[in-house]
């Protein structure tokens, strides 16, 4: 397939300028919901704006778009997979495009709680399908038949009984002029030939061979580049600084004072603007500034866990219930409680926070990696004051993102240093900087009460979360949302239940991090639910189960992972294993996790992880999401936290904070499940249950309950 890769927009604008010649389809959203598919020239809908999605020219070129941004997830094949498969085009014939940014056509193009393909999936079908019945009464009314007699097969329509052919591209000018029907006949699902296909990702080539174009590949004419010394205390302030030395270096422009928000927060910034990047770095290192921190050097990771400690003897704000949990646990005779700690964790991406901007008299450009493409073109028009139409985004294939690059704070430091200097600025943190200065993961206290009945049989179970909320991080608002409760599993059969939380405000930044709360809350709650199941002395997995009679979905998962995992078969003395689930973005996953102890050395060695996701788009895209979710997952349950001390951070790059290596991966086994259920999304779901599953292991081998991350496997 081929691909289109590079800046798309003069060639977007190139399709639009024919689309009165050539068919072109998208949709608008209706008042009070839903969509109608509708020409891209259609002039039936004055005043609204559309979607387009398929170009087909007179040459017989087929353009299919994706309005969603790659970071690896695999959208920019997945989506243009859905509109073939109706359209009935071999995917391999089709040139696909990124989309421009624009909230007027294309809606929210954030990419964040793998969203993309549930939201994604209706109108996709649906556009490929009017597409598809318009060039078959094109060809049709050529051959003077009824469409009934015709079949859409590769880019031709055929004449059954005849067996005469068009090629789309022969149709596309006669199919333009049609009407667009109103209620295509959509295929069923077991007609489908590319849907469910294990498809080749077609961005992945020039990935490998160095063609693709990442942000921080952005090059213009007459750029400056511009490396910034930030506080290494949160909230630092800048009292003065020298930069004589910086400018001493040969091609250094321009030193500056430049800030950006953070949730509320202003964090100051020295940059140095250089004709080359080497030259704006070795700037940096010479300046000479003097921070303002106050009482900020008080902070310590220590500080702030006996923060929680203590703010959880206080009074909590209940999210959910069921039954009476106090008058349940006050009852009981079999009793258990608990507390679990997880750390800050940074995002660490490959590709580091970029961006280029180009701030002009009369417009602004923006070229770059983001997750959140209309959000960047927001608050550009909030800083150069100019209207949303005169703000052009360009963004381009993302190494790695997270949730950090959702995020338009780097974005603010470029535009303000154009302004500043009158030229286009292409920022680019430092891996320490990416490190260092955030936003990360929030850090969380979880406390627990479970209780049993007289046949050990769930009783009661409350489960306390304390921690920062990322829409909550200044003002005098201090009651806790449900937000920080995300990831608590409500669907065991536990008649008295009670999940509250407590809010804990900090400076520390914090943002979103893959699967947010759910990483932290899942560890959590599965280690507890597997402290309930020893307490009852009855199998982890059956326990589950038993819990879990009345829902479908994790029920299917558990058999299934039970089954390939050898859960119940008799295994060798030094083997262990560990089982949690989670549900996470409508996608429900079962994991077991399988150990070895030798040698006084715990190591893991099989997770076995079984996702039923909905419908199946692309298994092997999937099967990839949901093994970087588990290297992601064990790098932060065992090798990685961010931690501070005099108001900074410790770790400054990948020496400190460790990631997972490739010979210390377990063999890893996805099963994805075949499902008539609408899709969902696959990009966090398998995270959350690597560290209670692995945990969870290790106490069934060595009876020591890990209750805090992450913890040094060697001394276990």
């Amino acid at each position: 397939m081929k691909t289109v890769n590079k800046l798309p927009r003069r060639e977007f604008l190139r399709l639009s300028a024919f689309s009165g010649a050539s068919l072109a389809l998208g949709y608008i959203h209706l008042s009070g919901g839903g969509f109608e598919v509708v020409k891209f020239s259609s002039p039936a809908v004055p005043g609204m704006e559309i979607n387009p999605y398929v170009f087909i020219d007179k040459t017989g070129m087929i353009f299919l778009c994706n309005h969603r941004p790659e970071m690896g997830q695999g959208t920019f094949q997945s989506i243009p997979m859905i509109i073939a498969e109706e359209l009935e085009v071999d995917i391999n014939q089709v040139k696909i495009l990124a989309s421009p940014a624009d909230s007027s056509k294309y809606g929210d193009q954030m990419v964040v709680g793998s969203r993309s393909i549930h939201g994604s999936f209706e109108p996709m079908l649906r556009v490929g399908a009017s597409a598809r019945e318009m060039l078959l009464k094109a060809a049709a009314d050529k051959w003077k038949v009824s469409p009934d007699e015709c079949m859409a097969k590769k880019g031709n329509i055929i004449h059954r009984p005849s067996g005469r052919q068009l090629s789309y591209g022969a149709l596309a000018e006669a199919a333009a002029k049609l009407d667009v029907p109103k209620n295509p006949r959509l295929k069923n699902p077991s007609e489908y030939t590319i849907i469910g296909q294990s498809i080749p990702r077609s961005d992945i080539p020039s990935k490998l061979n160095g063609e693709a174009r990442f942000g921080i590949d952005a090059v213009i004419p007459g750029m400056l580049y511009a490396s910034i010394e930030h506080s290494p205390v949160f909230l630092g302030k800048i009292a003065s600084f020298k930069d004589a030395k910086a400018r001493a270096i040969p091609g250094v422009k321009h030193v500056f004072k430049t800030s950006r928000n953070v949730w509320g927060h202003t964090r100051e910034g020295v940059a140095v603007l250089a004709e080359n990047y080497w030259a704006a770095l070795q700037g940096r290192k010479l300046l000479e500034i003097v921070w303002d921190n106050g009482d900020l050097e008080s902070w310590s990771t220590q500080k702030i866990k006996d923060n929680y400690k203590a703010a959880a003897k206080g009074e909590s704000v209940s999210f959910r219930g069921k039954g009476d949990f106090e008058s349940a646990w006050s009852g009981s005779k079999n009793k258990i409680e608990a507390a679990y700690e997880t750390p800050y964790q940074t995002h660490a991406p490959m590709e580091p926070m970029n961006a280029l901007v180009s701030v002009e008299k009369d417009r602004c450009v923006f070229w770059g990696s983001t997750q959140n493409p209309n959000g960047t073109r927001r608050q550009l028009s909030a800083i150069t004051n100019l209207p949303e139409s005169k703000v052009e985004i360009n963004y381009t294939f993302m190494g790695g993102a997270f949730g950090r690059k959702s995020m338009t704070d780097v974005v603010e430091e470029a535009a303000d240093l154009s302004i500043q200097s009158g030229a286009p600025v292409k920022v680019i943190w430092t891996r320490e900087d990416d490190l260092t200065q955030g936003p990360f993961r929030a850090c969380s206290l979880n406390v627990f009460k479970g209780a049993l009945d007289d046949q050990g049989n769930p009783l009661a179970l409350e489960h306390l979360v304390v921690a920062q909320e990322i829409q909550n991080q200044t003002g005098k608002d201090n009651r806790a949302s449900g937000s920080i409760a995300g990831g608590i599993n409500t669907e065991y059969a536990i008649p008295n239940y009670r999940i509250a939380g407590i809010l804990q405000k900090f400076h520390i930044p914090i943002t979103y991090w893959r699967s947010v709360y759910h990483s932290t809350n899942c560890f959590a709650h599965e280690s507890f639910i597997d402290e309930m199941a020893h307490l009852a002395k009855k199998d982890p997995l059956d326990f589950r189960l038993a819990m879990l009679k009345e829902h479908r979905r994790y029920t299917q998962v558990l058999n299934i992972v039970a089954r390939h995992s050898g859960w119940y078969q008799q295994h060798e003395k030094n083997i262990a294993k560990g089982v949690a689930i989670m549900e996470r973005s409508g996608s429900f996953v079962a994991m077991v996790t399988e150990i070895s102890v030798a040698g006084g050395k715990v190591k893991p060695v099989k997770i076995t992880c079984a996702v039923d996701c909905g419908r199946i788009v692309n298994p092997d895209t999937i099967r990839a999401q949901s093994e970087g979710c588990i290297v992601m997952g064990l790098t932060a349950t065992y090798k990685s936290a961010i931690t501070i001390e005099k108001g900074r951070v410790i770790q400054q790059n990948f020496d400190t904070y460790k990631m997972l290596r490739l010979e210390e991966c377990p063999e890893i086994e996805v099963i994805v499940v075949p499902s008539e259920d609408s899709p969902e999304g696959v990009g966090e779901a398998a995270l959350p249950a690597v560290a209670p599953s692995l945990t969870n292991a290790i106490f069934a081998a060595t009876g020591k309950r890990i209750r805090t991350l992450p913890f040094n496997m060697d001394e276990i």
